[in-house]
């Protein structure tokens, strides 16, 4: 049988930029079931992550990452495949016994398939044009042994250096604090100014690149973004390397440049 297609449902299509067909939410990390359509997956996964860490961070007065590591993707071939992380993600309550049946567990798209939570934000209804949604609640309900669970989800793509022209670099600071300028940037609190730069940096940008842009001095940057960077070094993720601009700029810069401008 073929893999689920969304792009048959030319409407739907044209408002997604990416199609969920299972998800469930743990303490510490997310497990999706997705298929790219207008942007490749590494945009679909930041832009998600990104709103619910905001979300979230707002309604529980936090700061910082919430997700344990860099997102990890195995591309999904066959329709059998496709049913067994179907069943995987959605046992995943199960196994530190959070819930004694998976119905009850609340953060999960099996509700939606159930009918229970609505309306559905998963694309159930391709997935249920493939089997009856009786065989499949058989198959999620009968726990997968050691065999079935060996090997899934250990393959994922080697992330890619990623480079962000002085637009897209601005884009993600006004997402983080409203500034869109560097007088903007300054004007803010020290304290915001640094998670600001956190953030941004756990993005990829280098703080070569951000020190350009929002006027702060590198040595403060490194300072700022010094967490983060070991632990993107420690996840592989590899940060944008500085461009000529950046180059120039610091070289043009004397060592009076910054010194009135205040530490963290």
């Amino acid at each position: 049988m073929p893999l689920p297609k969304e792009q048959d449902d030319q409407q739907e299509s044209a408002i997604r930029h990416c199609f969920i067909y299972a998800w469930c939410l743990m303490g510490n990390h997310i497990h999706l079931l997705i298929q790219e359509n207008d942007e490749p997956i590494g945009d679909s996964m930041k832009r998600i992550a990104s709103s619910y860490v905001y979300y979230y961070n707002h309604k529980y007065d936090r700061i910082g990452h919430l997700f344990q590591e860099r997102f990890k993707s195995q591309p999904v071939e066959s329709w059998d495949y496709f049913l067994t992380l179907l069943r995987y993600i959605h046992q995943n309550p199960m196994k530190p016994h959070l819930v004694a049946d998976l119905k009850d567990y609340p953060w999960s798209s099996w509700r939606e398939y159930l009918g229970i939570s609505q309306p559905p934000f998963t694309s159930i209804q391709t997935v249920l044009r493939r089997i009856d949604i009786s065989e499949l609640t058989a198959l999620i309900e009968k726990p997968m042994d050691e065999e079935e669970e060996d090997g899934l989800l250990d393959a994922y793509v080697q992330p890619k250096a990623m480079s962000y022209n002085n637009e897209q670099v601005w884009d993600m600071i006004e997402y983080y604090c409203g500034a869109n300028t560097p007088s903007q940037f300054q004007a803010l609190s020290r304290p915001q100014q640094k998670h600001v730069l956190y953030c941004v940096h756990e993005e990829g940008v280098g703080p070569r690149t951000l020190s350009r842009l929002t006027g702060v001095p590198y040595s403060i940057v490194q300072r700022a973004t010094s967490a983060a960077n070991e632990r993107l070094l420690q996840s592989s993720v590899i940060v944008s390397e500085p461009t000529p601009e950046d180059d120039l700029f610091l070289t043009c810069c004397d060592e009076g440049t910054f010194d009135k401008y205040p530490e963290y």
